[in-house]
Order: structure tokens, then sequence, then C-alpha cells
């Protein structure tokens, strides 16, 4: 079968259509024939070697991307929540071996159905940016219904998903986008306080916000700090020694520094976001959909910077 990977660690450059095996299921794991697959910033940041030396332990190659959808083909003995023909979505571990193969075998526990409301292909937009805004705005902040909060970055995929469950949690909300995007904002998420950053400076405002999420991965804590309320707390996508200098010298302040690292989902919460999803809480947030044999186009459209919202690669 195919698969899209790598067989040594650089740039997108190295990238390659592969001829790989066909997988068997284990006992609790099941083959899903892949629809589509999206694409995220991390899957750079791995195949340039960003999270050696764990990811040492994988043997090359390595398949690209961690979300998928697509058609449960098969299942091992032990599975009881999936039978073949399920439409599923998930998303396998970022450290280990990517989801961007004609078929992959992946634990049940890593699955859900794909909501009823949404075509399968759009399926694999929601789970590592869904699991990420997720993990950084309910675990992390403890959010709750009042609070303000600030997300830098609004416009990518987890921009786009956190701006999404911010509202579920009946919250104050600041978008900070370029005005590249600033009427798609407004007008699509109904956030009546957006901000174009490009002609306005975030940090000098006189608002405080319990919450600065940045999404983007590029608004520093000593900066988000100006802005964060008495006992306000930052999280960051961006996992970098600088950031982790910030989290351990915050533990005992009362503004607090967190970085969200989504290295893997659960069913439990893809079957809450496939709730929110068929509730009309929430929704995909796809900018274009690129081929299969299109995946070079389709990364380096990612790592230019300027995609709203997912990029999907399909293979059918």
């Amino acid at each position: 079968m195919k698969a899209i990977g790598y067989n040594s660690y650089g740039d997108i450059d190295n990238l390659e259509i592969l001829e790989v095996a066909e997988p068997r299921p284990k006992r609790s794991e099941v083959i899903v024939k892949i629809e589509a697959v999206s694409l995220n910033p991390v899957d750079i940041k791995k195949m340039q070697g960003g999270f050696k030396p764990i990811t040492n332990l994988n043997k090359f190659p390595i398949f690209t991307a961690c979300d998928f959808s697509g058609e449960i083909t098969e299942i091992g003995r032990d599975v009881g929540a999936f039978k073949v023909g399920d439409k599923v979505f998930g998303m396998t571990d970022i450290l280990f071996n990517g989801s961007a193969a004609e078929k992959i075998k992946i634990s049940q526990k890593l699955i859900s159905l794909v909501p009823k409301n949404i075509k399968l292909h759009e399926a694999a937009a929601i789970p590592q940016v869904a699991n990420t805004s997720l993990l950084a705005l309910r675990n992390i902040a403890s959010i709750r219904k009042g609070h303000k909060i600030l997300i830098n970055g609004a416009s990518g995929g987890v921009g786009s998903f956190a701006i999404q469950m911010a509202k579920i949690y009946e919250t104050e909300i600041t978008a900070v986008t370029s005005d590249r995007n600033y009427e798609w904002i407004k007008n699509d998420f109904k956030i009546d306080d957006v901000v174009d950053y490009t002609k306005e400076d975030i940090l000098s405002s006189s608002k405080k916000y319990d919450i600065v999420f940045d999404a983007n991965g590029n608004l520093s804590f000593p900066n988000a700090s100006k802005i964060l309320s008495a006992n306000g707390i930052y999280v960051t996508t961006k996992n970098n020694i600088y950031n982790n200098i910030d989290v351990a010298k915050q533990l005992f302040q009362r503004k607090k520094s967190r970085v969200v690292l989504s290295g893997r989902t659960s069913t439990a919460n893809l079957d809450l976001f496939r709730m929110w999803i068929e509730d009309g809480k929430i929704k995909p947030v796809i900018e274009k959909i690129f081929s299969f044999d299109q995946y070079l186009d389709a990364y380096n459209h990612l790592k230019s910077g300027r995609a709203k919202g997912k990029i999907l690669l399909t293979f059918n």
C-alpha cells in the first residue's frame, strides 16, 4: 500500500510516497482505510527531528500526519466498541508513527464515530486542534463562565477551535488575527472584540484577561503578563526552552505560565467533540483540500503560516 513519509530527518523535501506492507491489527486495534488526514505544524517539527531522542525509538520510514478519518475494515478480537464498516475519526500518537497511509492500525481507545452531520473527510480536521484547545482551556486554564480570554492566532486550526470552545463556556472573548481574517472571525464566529494585530498593539490594552491562550506560539509570557489579571494564566502551544523556564519560574507565582502538549487524544475527548458538532456548537474549519499526490504543495502551504483553519489531504 502507499503512504507518505520520510526515511531520514529533514525538511518537507524529505517527504516521499512509500510502498509499505499493509498493517495487521492487534487484539484491541482496528484497521482504518483512510479517507483523509489533516496537517499540523507539529508534523514539520517532528520530521525535522524536533522530538528527538523520543522519536529515535521509531524505525524509518515514519509516516507523516496524525489526524485521520476513514472506515474500519478489520478489527482485533478484543474490540467491542466498533465494528467493520464504522466511519471513524481519530489521532495517532504524535511522537510515534503517523496516519498518512492508505490503511493504518489504531487502538480502539483513540477513535470515535464520525459526527452524523458532517462529511467523512471533514472529520479529519478535528482531533489534534480540538484536543489541543480542550487541554489548554479546560484542563490547564480551568476555563469557566464569565472568564475574560484572549486568543492569539485566532484564525489558525487551534485558534478557530479555541474560539468555539470558549463560546461554549460562555466567556468574554478577544480574538487576535490579521486584517486578512478580521471580517471572517468577526462574522463567522460572531465575535464582537476582534483585534487586528497589524493595526493595534494588544499589549497596550488596559483590559486584563483571566486567560491568554497563545495558539500561534509567538506571544511570550513576559509580554502576555502585561495583560493578565492578578491570578491570570498564560498557555502557549510553543514548547521551547524559554517557555519551559517561564513555567518553572512561575510555579509559585499568582500569574501562571503553562505549555500545552497534545501528544495523544482519547475516545472520551473525541466523543465530546462529536457531541458538540452534532449539537451545532462547534464545526471543523477547512481552508483547502489537496489530493494525495499534492502532499508537497499541502505542506508548503502549511509552512507558509497563512492557512486559515485546517488543510486536508484526501486519499480517495
